[in-house]
């Protein structure tokens, strides 16, 4: 019989960076329009796939690149969870438009506060604390 790690539910791991990903990543609601934005994903995808099977070999990063961030936005969609600091090649302008959904989330309950401080991060947890809170 193994014995259960304390943080292991929240992450998988024998620390938990279940706090140190709530600072690096945002969940966000649900929006109006979000399956359009899902469906055209797709077409996207599916289009971007069979141009590049058609058109000369010169094309083929535009038409990947399209199929990547189709990708990518999908699978943001689907987990609800992006991160703050973008993603590879990714365009700014969708992240921007998904934290306008983004959840609330109190970075100084406990439990955060305890597994920061097992991490050496409550430095950096201060200092997004305060830019917050003076910021707006």
């Amino acid at each position: 019989m193994s014995r259960e790690y304390k943080y292991q539910n929240e992450t998988g791991t024998k620390i938990g960076k279940w706090y140190l990903n709530r600072l690096d990543y945002f969940e966000f609601y649900g929006f109006p329009g979000e399956w359009k934005i899902k469906a055209k994903c797709l077409v996207c995808l599916g289009l971007s796939i069979w141009l590049i099977k058609l058109l000369p070999i010169l094309l083929a990063p535009i038409f990947l690149w399209a199929a990547y961030v189709s990708v990518r936005t999908l699978v943001i969609l689907i987990e609800k969870k992006c991160r703050y600091r973008g993603y590879f090649l990714f365009p700014k302008k969708i992240i921007d438009f998904l934290r306008e959904y983004r959840k609330d989330v109190d970075v100084t309950d406990f439990d955060s506060l305890a597994t920061a401080e097992k991490s050496g991060q409550e430095t950096q947890i201060a200092k997004r604390t305060l830019t917050r809170k003076y910021k707006g």
